[in-house]
């Protein structure tokens, strides 16, 4: 294979006896053209010198020409090309900056390479005109005038411009409008490192389309186009202006607050600028979403990076109504992120990658949106339907509670119920009382049965019609309203309770015996035996007061089940006598067949199975269907299985089923006659060396509770039933992670109450310390959240 080096002269010598010869011959290489030296991007002030090398070699030697925007350029007195094939220009001007091409070409090929130039130009302010139409106020030609003070070392420029000729009437809404000068603060900002300021990329020459949305709905439009530099170094700006702008803006104070504006490269002399505006109305904020849409001449290149960051600051507004002049300040400076790389958030590079275009987040794969979704240049926005609006997140849509908010949508003896999406005027039906599901009358409210009753957590609740009442277990006797039960000592009353000794218990009492007898069946009286042996027994009930909230109902014994069938009404058969189907039963091509009653929604609160003729409510386990055949209730297998679980543990009946939890005692404490209690022996001051008391409570829920719902009330009373008012409540370790919390209502008293509703089954645990000034105790909280609703 041939290489560079082998060209050159060669000489073929011949000889022999008679003689000798000789042949010279030259041997060239050609080769395409090749660069030496590439022409690099330029950032120029205006003014300078410029040399754009450009150094190829080739065989034969190649030919070097310049293109700008795709033509060739032609030597002139302001151009030339150097022998070495560099570019030469001579005090640049603005309209100089472009892409410029350096060809390179010979009989074997060609090459090209490309340079940016950028030309920083020094205008000195705008000068220019604004006509247009706010909130249907059509006003003549205003004056636009803009200085600018540039601060040297920190690239940051002030703007001050000024808008003569304003209405009054207009003048005071247009405050919020820094962005009509948004051509000039950008064409004239404090460049930063590589960033080009719109003059600079442009030459002064672009136009731009402007759309303003406030955040209570109103639009805004507009159009200004910059014309270049005056020969006083003035950018030229016309604008025109259509759109409603708050009438509300005109009468409170107004502070526009800084801001940061977003300068994306979408194609070839096409930028898009996206912002949010936010201004305080006296001290109610607001904001305004900007979006511009700017077109240059392409010869003029890209910006050197896709995104260019413009932060405006210091910013201050105000209209003077006697000179008609709305003025603004306000100062900006434009720079490139280091670490920025590709395109911002809602773009994505194009095929070729060299330019951003728009990510279309609506189509194409799941929606960020819960409902509808409606793509705008780098973002994207979710709309409701009616009904409905916006959470939080702006993206998933929550229902508008009207019932909330007017309080004259329904008319006298209605009450408003709020539906997903809507709401409905029903029949007020009075305290206890809630419209039935039929939506055709009342039903009273079991209080009981709902945990919606006033009872103290260690008395009996009983439903009446309309109210509920409470009392206490057997064993116990009310002292007050709202007052604990207090236990019946049976030991002191007349007659005797025993025929020998009585010794009284919580709720009961239970009799003894001397040595030597025996307690008969009727566990009172006593018997001799043959052997001595004490045998105590201990009387109990039926239904026994348990000290935590639960159910308050009687809880039927055996199982339950139903079945409805439908009759038609008296009449439903006509005189003709024609064929009828049985109950259960509806007439299809003249044959009976079986009507599935379960297709109807609400006739049993947890399943339905259908029969022959009828239908059956089921319960999940561990449930038991009530003699209404239609709702389920809790088997309490603590009690009426006689669960016995290991030493130092309690039987927790949770809804549908039960537990054996760890209740032992720690090692300073003995356990006490109960389970799941634990003393300590102290000292005169108990609360010396931690609590004196250890109390485990059990609270079984159901599922779907809502949230800041109250599921259990904490009273402080002392051992002799007396509310002890100087005690505090508070949680020890509280779990952030934790649906409960414990909130004080007064001194000695607080509510467990739900953080978030209950959406998730499971045992939770919330430690509760009381302490008074010479007591403390700690209860243990078991909460049980069942899987079921009910």
């Amino acid at each position: 294979h041939l290489q560079r080096d082998d060209a050159g002269q060669y000489q073929c010598l011949a000889e022999n006896e008679m003689g000798t010869v000789k042949k010279v011959v030259l041997l060239v290489l050609q080769s395409a053209p090749m660069f030496q030296v590439e022409p690099q991007d330029m950032t120029v002030r205006s003014g300078d010198n410029v040399a754009l090398p450009c150094e190829a070699t080739g065989e034969p030697a190649p030919t070097v020409e310049w293109l700008r925007a795709g033509q060739p350029l032609e030597s002139s007195q302001r151009l030339r090309t150097l022998p070495d094939g560099s570019l030469w220009l001579p005090r640049v001007q603005a309209e100089d900056a472009g892409v410029y091409e350096c060809v390179a070409y010979n009989l074997l090929g060609s090459v090209t390479a490309r340079a940016l130039l950028a030309v920083r130009g020094k205008p000195w302010g705008s000068r220019g005109s604004m006509i247009g139409v706010i909130n249907g106020q059509e006003f003549g030609v205003a004056t636009l005038n803009t200085s600018v003070q540039q601060e040297v070392r920190s690239g940051v420029t002030t703007i001050q411009s000024s808008i003569i000729h304003i209405p009054a009437n207009v003048g005071p809404l247009m405050r919020v409008l820094v962005v009509t000068i948004s051509p000039i603060y950008w064409a004239l900002a404090g460049e930063s490192g590589e960033a080009l300021n719109g003059h600079s990329l442009t030459g002064g020459s672009f136009r731009q389309e402007s759309h303003v949305e406030f955040d209570t709905g109103e639009l805004l439009r507009m159009t200004q186009v910059a014309r270049g530099l005056d020969p006083d170094g003035l950018l030229l700006l016309d604008m025109v202006v259509d759109g409603i702008v708050p009438e509300s803006l005109a009468d409170e104070d107004l502070q526009v607050q800084d801001f940061q504006e977003r300068y994306v490269q979408t194609g070839p002399g096409q930028l898009f600028v996206g912002s949010t505006q936010r201004f305080l109305q006296g001290s109610v904020p607001g904001f305004l979403r900007c979006n511009h849409s700017i077109q240059y001449a392409a010869a003029r290149g890209p910006q050197p990076h896709l995104v260019q960051h413009l932060q405006a600051s210091a910013i201050s507004t105000a209209f003077d109504p006697e000179a008609e002049a709305l003025r603004f300040q306000l100062d900006t400076a434009l720079q490139t992120e280091e670490n920025e790389v590709g395109c911002p958030e809602g773009f994505e590079l194009d095929s070729q990658g060299d330019f951003c275009v728009d990510r279309d987040e609506c189509s194409g794969g799941p929606s960020p949106c819960s409902h509808s979704c409606l793509n705008a240049p780098g973002r994207f926005s979710c709309s409701c339907p009616a009904g409905f609006t916006l959470a939080w997140d702006d993206r998933n849509c929550r229902d508008v509670d009207e019932c909330a908010g007017d309080a004259h949508l329904c008319r006298e003896g209605q009450r408003c119920v709020n539906l997903l999406g809507s709401y409905r005027c029903i029949s007020d039906c009075g305290p206890g009382f809630r419209m039935a599901a039929d939506r055709a009358g009342c039903e009273d409210v079991d209080e009981c049965q709902e945990g919606l009753d006033e009872c103290h957590y260690n008395q009996l609740c009983e439903n009446t019609l309309g109210s509920h009442r409470c009392g206490c277990p057997r064993g116990y006797r009310m002292q007050g309203a709202g007052l604990p039960c207090l236990d019946v000592n049976e030991c002191l009353q007349l007659p005797k309770a025993c025929a020998y000794q009585c010794h009284n218990l919580r709720g009961s009492y239970r009799c003894l015996c001397p040595p030597g007898q025996t307690l008969l069946r009727d566990g009172k009286t006593c018997a001799v035996l043959e052997q001595s042996e004490q045998n105590v027994t201990t009387v109990s009930y039926q239904g026994l007061f348990v000290p935590w909230p639960q159910p308050r109902v009687p809880i039927p014994g055996g199982s339950y089940h139903a079945w409805v069938s439908l009759r038609p009404r008296p009449g439903a058969l006509g005189s003709t006598g024609r064929a009828w189907c049985p109950p259960g039963f509806i007439r299809q091509n003249g044959v009976c067949i079986d009507l599935d009653e379960c297709r109807v929604q609400g006739l049993c609160q947890h399943a339905c199975r259908n029969t022959k003729g009828s239908y059956q409510c089921l319960c999940p386990a561990g449930y038991r269907l009530l003699p209404s055949g239609k709702n389920c209730q809790d088997i309490n297998e603590c009690e009426e299985d006689g669960v016995e679980c290991g030493p130092g543990q309690m039987c927790f009946n949770t809804r549908g089923s039960y537990q054996c939890v760890d209740t032992s005692c720690p090692a300073t404490y003995r356990q006490g006659p109960s389970p799941g209690t634990c003393f300590r022996r102290c000292s005169q001051d108990c609360g010396a060396d931690g609590p004196s008391t250890l109390q485990y409570r059990l609270l079984p829920l159901p599922l779907g509770v809502r949230a800041h719902h109250d599921v259990a009330r904490l009273v402080a009373f002392s051992d002799a039933g007396v509310p002890a008012n100087r005690t505090e409540l508070s949680v020890l370790e509280p779990d952030p992670r934790s649906p409960f919390a414990l909130r004080p209502l007064r001194a000695g008293h607080g509510a467990v109450y739900t953080r978030r509703a209950l959406t998730r089954a499971g045992l939770y645990r919330l430690t509760v310390r009381a302490a008074a000034p010479r007591h403390q105790s700690v209860f243990v909280l078991l909460i049980a959240v069942s899987p079921y609703p009910y």
